[in-house]
């Protein structure tokens, strides 16, 4: 795969510096092969929730403004869209459009709000972690699909770049169960992995909004630079180098791991020196394999009480083995008891909550749990919501 990385210095968000320097990073990787006239393109932005853009934690809307331009320049048709975390609906949508900035953005620019709420899911056979994914149907409305990130650290889930910005074309809902079920920071890594290359045909570009960075804890840091690329783990590799970050406990690991990227060698510069960049005292929290998780969403016991989660009646269950096969996660294992019996087994580290196996199951015997503490806390975020 194209490994080439253009960076180019961005040292504030006025619109006409904005565009000149996305119309320079488009010249150093060659624009022209990799969108076409006529096409109707999807801008993937950064907006996990609802935010002032001045914090930093989502696509700067002056990036995303500067790119839809420079798009249209092109002749393309432009649709800007994302999944915050929380409901998946109109209401949640369009807030988060108001206060991020992407309604200014539409109304000053030649670009569409996506609004179509439906989902769908697409096949990944090849998958590690799933071997179907839920995403947003905007993908299959579109020819092609560029993915706008926002640099940060997430104290929880390490170096959040622009691969990790593919996460938010599932819905806001399913990501949270995801993520709920994940033990080790790999198996995020592997489960973004896998919606990469699921898109592979339409992931044509990659952007990273570099001009303000957020390091451990929140705090903000200037890295005054846009990074573009067709690769995302070379754009990521490129970046994690700028920060000073070690590429272990990152998914330029696992993708390594995987082959799809030499970490010896993972990016080629197009555009400016990456040593131009490069900051020796960015704060970098400490990421361990296995994530905090186990001792908060996922450990045991609060798992048991305060989680809805897919339940197999060893007893019951009749060995049929159709909720294993059916299972795009591989959530499901058949084991024998101690009188030689098959019976089903749900691996909860694994299991995306897709309720696949609830629905084929031709004896209900897979059946989901909603402990009362679920209740309790799905409660609460209703009450928090309707306020």
């Amino acid at each position: 795969m194209n490994k080439d990385v253009s960076v180019r210095t961005l040292e504030s968000f006025d619109i006409k510096e904005a565009e000149n320097v996305v119309r320079e990073c488009f010249a150093d990787i060659g624009i022209e092969k990799l969108i076409r006239p006529k096409m109707k393109v999807l801008l993937k932005v950064c907006l996990p929730e609802a935010k002032n853009p001045n914090l930093a934690l989502t696509t700067h809307p002056t990036i995303v403004r500067a790119l839809i331009n420079m798009l249209v320049e092109l002749d393309v048709r432009v649709i800007v869209a994302d999944s915050p975390y929380g409901k998946y609906n109109e209401t949640n949508l369009e807030k988060v459009y108001l206060d991020t900035g992407m309604v200014e953005v539409a109304n000053n620019t030649k670009c569409e709000l996506n609004m179509n709420l439906a989902t769908t899911t697409i096949s990944n056979p090849d998958g590690v972690r799933s071997k179907s994914i839920e995403m947003l149907d905007v993908i299959n409305k579109v020819d092609a699909i560029i993915n706008v990130g926002k640099i940060r650290l997430d104290n929880k889930l390490g170096y959040m770049g622009v691969s990790a910005n593919i996460f938010g074309l599932i819905p806001g809902e399913v990501k949270t169960q995801i993520i709920r079920r994940t033990d080790k920071l790999s198996d995020y890594y592997n489960y973004i992995i896998d919606i990469l290359n699921a898109l592979q045909d339409k992931l044509v570009l990659n952007v990273l909004d570099a001009v303000v960075a957020v390091e451990k804890n929140d705090t903000q840091r200037m890295l005054s630079c846009l990074g573009m690329s067709a690769n995302p783990y070379a754009l990521d590799s490129a970046f994690i180098k700028i920060i000073g970050m070690d590429y272990n406990n990152t998914i330029i690991k696992q993708a390594s791991n995987r082959g799809l990227i030499d970490i010896n060698n993972p990016y080629k510069m197009v555009g400016e020196k990456i040593d131009n960049f490069i900051v020796d005292d960015f704060s970098i929290p400490e990421f361990s394999e296995e994530l905090n998780f186990r001792n908060g969403i996922r450990q045991k016991t609060y798992f048991k009480k305060n989680i809805e989660h897919i339940t197999i009646n060893p007893k019951q269950c009749k060995g049929c083995s159709v909720c294993s096969k059916i299972c795009p996660a591989n959530a499901i294992t058949m084991r024998y008891d101690k009188n030689g019996e098959l019976y089903a087994e749900v691996d909860y580290a694994k299991c995306i909550y897709c309720k696949k196996c609830v629905v084929a199951c031709p004896y209900s015997v897979v059946k989901v749990k909603t402990p009362s503490g679920h209740k309790k806390i799905r409660k609460q975020i209703n009450k928090y919501n309707n306020n």
